[in-house]
């Protein structure tokens, strides 16, 4: 990402823009100006207050995740304007979120006499930004594309098909399932192992197999909805991995957390047992 000085200006960065429902894909233009940030792409300006702005760094290389309060996602490359930015955010916050934080420290520190680690974990997981259950899905999406999974066969057209119906189906068969936001991903397995129709990741991605379409991939998919919606996932992650969780809500920093959730929860998807160690190994 590169930074542009100029004098006649404020500093400011190139990050990639995905996952919004207004625009497409696309490098953008990040800018500071007081308590909001400004956000320039393709025929399109945004300012956003930074206490709406939800803040992750991965494990690798720094990279930081940026989530803007529509859900989109800014993916920036390291940079030490980033940490001033970072800075900036954390000291706007209201003494109400303070209070919120050492409260929780204080919970965790008692939970951890009286119960132990991974209930203490688990019982913080409201304090863990839900963009940081995306960013871990994600992570965990591109591992099964690359160890296991493989680019649907379906057409396009045919696969929009089936997300309206399931849509359409989940408001009316399972609504105690839902979730604000969810999606839905076609992908073909190898065919060699007894997989499940419907794979559940962090963050409301559904993943859906082409040779397991029929009746029964209604069912599924509510079944993996009514897990993510009580996140599952990282209620798995907080027991696996518990000092891992409460390091960053301590120190609102869950690169640890994103660097080991994928290969720890690769083993607690529905897999057969052969591909589940094959993709915890990798």
């Amino acid at each position: 990402m590169d930074t542009t000085p100029d004098n006649d200006r404020k500093a400011t960065l190139k990050a990639d823009l995905f996952g919004s429902s207004m625009w497409p894909a696309q490098i953008v233009e990040l800018e500071l100006a007081g308590e909001r940030l400004l956000v320039r792409g393709q025929a399109f300006c945004q300012q956003i207050p930074l206490h709406q702005i939800g803040w992750a760094r991965t494990g690798e290389g720094g990279i930081h995740l940026l989530e803007l309060p529509d859900g989109a996602l800014l993916h920036c490359s390291p940079d030490p304007l980033l940490e001033q930015w970072r800075t900036a955010t954390r000291s706007g916050r209201s003494p109400l979120g303070r209070r919120v934080q050492q409260a929780g420290m204080a919970l965790a520190a008692t939970l951890l006499v009286w119960a132990g680690l991974p209930v203490a974990a688990e019982s913080l997981l409201p304090q863990v930004p839900p963009q940081i259950d995306r960013h871990i899905g994600q992570r965990l999406l591109d591992r099964l594309d690359t160890l296991w999974l493989q680019p649907s066969e379906l057409p396009a057209k045919e696969q929009q098909n089936w997300r309206q119906r399931l849509t359409d189906a989940v408001s009316q068969v399972c609504p105690d399932a839902r979730l604000q936001v969810w999606s839905l991903q076609f992908r073909r397995g190898p065919g060699d192992d007894g997989s499940a129709g419907a794979i559940g990741l962090p963050g409301g991605t559904v993943v859906l197999l082409d040779e397991q379409l029929g009746r029964g991939t209604l069912n599924a998919v509510c079944r993996e909805l009514g897990q993510l919606q009580q996140r599952q996932g990282m209620r798995t992650l907080a027991r696996q991995q518990p000092v891992s969780l409460l390091m960053g809500v301590a120190f609102d920093d869950f690169s640890s957390t994103v660097a080991v959730a994928a290969p720890v929860l690769a083993q607690h998807l529905p897999f057969s047992a052969p591909s589940a160690n094959r993709l915890a190994r990798r």
